[in-house]
């Protein structure tokens, strides 16, 4: 656990809205991937801490469905029913227009779909990733409306070829005696509520340090809401006077103890900083005026730069699929399938890289300003 306050629920430092370049300008590619990724390493996260939680679990995601192999006995079946019913139904206003010129609804996809049993239930665990001001409308919009519609449309068909399979002795599936829908109660972990951007140069030639923050999904309460993960996005180009080459000798330093466990780590940057009192001090005196979630998020950029993956092989495959004829429908989902598994190989060591650079910065804050490193900015 922290020794500091991670969940504070607000952030003192800028927003900016999803795609926008902080200028003033929004970029639709832009917005795209950088919502994806919002949602990626969330599903990332919670997939982790699903399977470790419950071993013979799985989670279906918009991407994983991709992968016709991945699933097997009961979970295969409810994934194809997935795939040929969750869609939105036709809209009564138009049928009564005109019947015949209706196709089905859009094929919906829940953001992270947990799959599990209680003892003869099959328990499906619905999360939703969104931004702060879309809270409202997904809860009603995904949460609400996707339930009903795997309620009515998915689990009852599914349920049914479980069970007959089953019954016909012809595959040993595991099948439940019914299927339960519920938001599910996992939140992100203190060392999870942060996700750094690629730093951009500013229209002043300043470089931005930017990152998801996930701290949104504990509002108002500190509890927040079941199956709601809420971000935005923080955008600070460092004031001048700032010291990023203090940061990046401190950087320097966490890279020499890269293999070093904690109980070694700390001590080493205890000494590092009694060795470094002029640097210190510096730091110190930025903790204290509330930069220190930019000097976190930035020290892990300069730590670890080529750790901060983005997810846009992944967005690049997604456009590629709409944009591709059928003969290539096959290929482009490969291939986005195959971005999608690098980005959670990498996109995994972050919480442990927040963890270290936690660690580092912690000896500045023994008898030195009270708000810690993150909690209150």
């Amino acid at each position: 656990m922290a020794d500091v306050p991670f969940l504070d629920h607000y952030c003192a430092l800028p927003t900016r809205p999803v795609g926008n370049d902080g200028e003033g300008n929004r970029d639709r590619v832009r917005q795209d991937l950088e919502a994806l990724t919002a949602e990626l390493y969330v599903a990332e996260r919670f997939t982790e801490y699903f399977r470790r939680r419950y071993p013979d679990s799985e989670v279906i995601s918009q991407l994983n469905l991709l992968d016709a192999n991945r699933f097997r006995g009961a979970t295969e079946i409810l994934a194809k029913w997935i795939i040929a019913e969750y869609r939105n139904e036709f809209g009564r206003d138009a049928l009564k227009q005109n019947i015949k010129t209706q196709t089905p609804g859009r094929q919906l996809r829940s953001d992270m779909l947990g799959v599990r049993a209680e003892g003869t239930t099959m328990v499906l665990e619905l999360v939703e990733v969104t931004t702060v001001g879309q809270a409202k409308k997904t809860e009603i919009e995904d949460l609400q409306h996707k339930t009903d519609v795997l309620t009515r449309f998915v689990i009852e068909p599914a349920l049914k070829e479980m069970l007959a399979l089953q019954r016909a002795g012809r595959v040993s599936i595991g099948a439940p005696t019914r299927i339960e829908i519920r938001r599910s109660t996992w939140r992100p972990s203190w060392n999870e509520l942060y996700y750094p951007l690629v730093p951009l140069p500013g229209a002043r030639g300043n470089v931005k340090y930017e990152w998801i923050c996930y701290k949104p999904t504990f509002r108002p309460d500190g509890i927040g809401k079941d199956g709601l993960v809420l971000y935005e996005i923080h955008t600070t180009a460092l004031p001048q006077g700032v010291p990023v080459e203090v940061l990046r000798r401190v950087a320097r330093r966490l890279r020499e103890l890269e293999n070093q466990h904690q109980l070694v780590l700390l001590p080493a940057m205890q000494q590092y900083w009694d060795d470094n009192a002029a640097d210190s001090r510096e730091l110190k005196k930025w903790l204290a005026i509330g930069l220190g979630a930019a000097l976190l998020v930035t020290l892990v950029v300069l730590a670890w730069p080529t750790a901060v993956p983005l997810a846009a092989g992944v967005a690049e495959g997604s456009g590629a699929a709409a944009a591709a004829g059928t003969a290539e429908a096959a290929a482009v989902e490969a291939a986005q399938l195959a971005n999608a598994v690098r980005y959670a190989e990498s996109a995994t060591k972050v919480p442990g890289y927040f963890e270290r650079a936690q660690a580092a910065l912690r000896p500045l804050l023994s008898g030195g300003p009270g708000r810690g490193l993150v909690g209150s900015h």
